[in-house]
């Protein structure tokens, strides 16, 4: 009862076990109403570009149906308890049990689709597909998919952000070069504000840090002498596949596809709360409707008998 007030609370314990129950019923419909709300506002984010592209939209058409019922179950429960209608509180229940565990496979299918969870931030870092693993993985390795998630990718401009790249001296990793604030900021360790490439960008925007190539400006490289025999030009076929042409850079290597399903994660990760949330609200408000209910089904269910009896 920690949501109630100490007065509110006692009013609670003061009310007769019907009265009580139409109270939790009320309440669970407000938890149903603003279930069904975070999923659609949660689920209409899915859909601003260029998030379809990078992933997040792969969520959006089951988000927004699961939040659509859960608002119907919301205008039937609510239609019901105010009219007394048992037919349509009854619909309402019967929402709620099939959008219990539709979301229940909904959270289910997110984690295994994406392979896992990573709640970490953005790092520097290359990105290596054989990491991967999931649904998702099998989707971009798919060339149909991949054929229209990369046009998708040119599309949304995803390489329009990049800046001036400098080898990391320590690592060998090719990272954004920091203005003299972005300096001051990471030498005391505070990361906001210090620019990090995205998994998409890192993955799709410039070729593998391996394969040696010499940075010229924004997306632009070019392969040195001494780089054609190296190891990894040999063997890391995403090399070959870079181009200066920004309509190819590297958005056919599997680095970026390795950047898509990192980025996919990481956003599942998080925005997996709003179903977790939707859930629990579900399964409350089912409890409650049933609490609501069961006296007067035993109501009825005595009378019948006691007719049958007479």
């Amino acid at each position: 009862m920690a949501l109630f007030g100490v007065r509110e609370y006692r009013q609670f314990e003061r009310m007769t076990p019907e009265r009580r129950a139409e109270y939790l019923v009320g309440m669970a419909g407000v938890l149903t109403l603003v279930t069904s709300i975070v999923l659609l506002l949660s689920g209409s984010t899915y859909g601003y570009s260029p998030k379809v592209c990078t992933g997040r939209g792969v969520f959006f058409g089951p988000t927004i149906a699961l939040g659509l019922l859960l608002m119907a179950a919301f205008i039937l429960g609510t239609c019901g308890q105010r009219y007394g209608d048992v037919c349509l509180f009854g619909c309402y229940l019967l929402g709620l049990l099939i959008a219990f565990p539709l979301l229940l496979a909904f959270i289910i299918f997110g984690y295994v689709a994406v392979g896992g969870i990573d709640l970490g931030g953005v790092s520097v870092r290359e990105y290596n597909l054989e990491e991967y693993s999931g649904w998702l993985r099998g989707r971009v390795a798919d060339p149909h998919y991949w054929e229209t998630t990369s046009a998708c990718l040119r599309d949304g401009d995803v390489c329009s952000g990049m800046t001036r790249l400098v080898r990391d001296p320590d690592t060998g990793i090719f990272v954004p070069e920091l203005s003299p604030y972005e300096r001051w900021l990471k030498e005391h360790g505070i990361k906001k504000g210090v620019h990090v490439m995205s998994p998409i960008e890192s993955g799709c925007c410039k070729p593998p840090s391996s394969c040696g190539f010499t940075y010229v400006n924004g997306t632009t490289w070019i392969p040195t002498p001494a780089a054609a025999g190296a190891p990894a030009a040999a063997t890391n076929v995403d090399c070959s596949r870079w181009s200066n042409n920004q309509q190819t850079l590297c958005f056919q290597c599997d680095s970026c596809k390795a950047g898509f399903l990192d980025d996919i994660k990481k956003a599942w990760s998080f925005d997996a709360l709003y179903p977790i949330l939707a859930l629990v609200g579900a399964f409350l408000s089912c409890f409650a409707g049933v609490k609501y209910w069961r006296p007067r089904l035993d109501t009825g269910y005595s009378l019948i008998r006691e007719r049958a009896v007479a």
